[in-house]
């Protein structure tokens, strides 16, 4: 059965994007996995795993046009989505790739990547009540890939300095220094978001490298909104167009 959809505007006109009018919609973590990125030079390779239906990539492939972006998600109809936006967007920065993070060996190249960005699934396969939409269920649960399946997928395509962006819930930051250890992935920085500052942090950004000398930042965290409910400066950027008006952070 088919599903009605929308067409939106992310980030004030940067990109235009089909997704579903029910279920499975982008959010913040998306546009903040977007924003926020190490530099990223001229024909860089980004990989976005679990693309979903694209609000990562576009906003990457919009920013960064002369960047290539490799879109990788196992759900058909939501990569559908994406493909249509990236012909109506008129994006060829942007490549759709059908295909289970699982396996990943022999179907992308391995030590390809400067970048690789994902938000995996946030709730282990039983935790959580689970959505009776099949689409919205995948995207959350680990019903086809853990979180350690992800990072070791992103070891796989990055160069050997390479950088590895993740936002996780901070119920899971147990889980990736876990997934690291024993690799040469290395945590560069980690930073804690928050709805207001009067609010416990509900997600947390990661910036890992591959090889990179064992120094470690913990940012200021980002507060998404003022005590009186209006957005932060750096918010307002992020999850407006502001971003995309000069280059990307080192």
């Amino acid at each position: 059965m088919s599903r009605d959809r929308t067409c939106d505007v992310i980030f004030k006109g940067a990109a235009r994007i089909f997704q579903y009018q029910r279920g499975y919609r982008f959010g913040t973590d998306a546009l903040l996995l977007a924003t926020d990125l190490p530099l990223l030079k001229e024909g860089a390779t980004v990989v976005d795993f679990g693309a979903a239906h694209g609000p990562v990539s576009l906003a990457i492939a919009a920013k960064y046009p002369r960047v290539q972006v490799i879109a990788v998600e196992r759900q058909a109809e939501l990569l559908d989505l994406l493909a249509e936006s990236v012909s109506l967007n008129e994006f060829s920065n942007v490549a759709c790739k059908l295909l289970d993070i699982r396996e990943i060996r022999g179907n992308l190249k391995s030590h390809s990547a400067d970048l690789v960005v994902c938000n995996p699934p946030y709730f282990r396969a039983g935790e959580q009540r689970i959505s009776s939409d099949q689409v919205r269920a995948e995207a959350h649960h680990e019903l086809h890939g853990t979180l350690r399946d992800f990072i070791d997928a992103a070891r796989y395509v990055l160069k050997p300095t390479g950088y590895l962006k993740l936002i996780t819930p901070p119920l899971r930051v147990p889980d990736v220094f876990s997934a690291i250890e024993n690799t040469d992935l290395r945590l560069k920085t980690l930073r804690f978001v928050h709805s207001r500052p009067d609010r416990d942090a509900y997600l947390v950004e990661y910036v890992l490298r591959r090889g990179a000398a064992p120094d470690f930042q913990v940012r200021p965290p980002l507060f998404l909104h003022a005590m009186d409910g209006s957005s932060t400066p750096e918010a307002a950027e992020r999850l407006g167009s502001g971003e995309f008006v000069g280059a990307g952070h080192g």
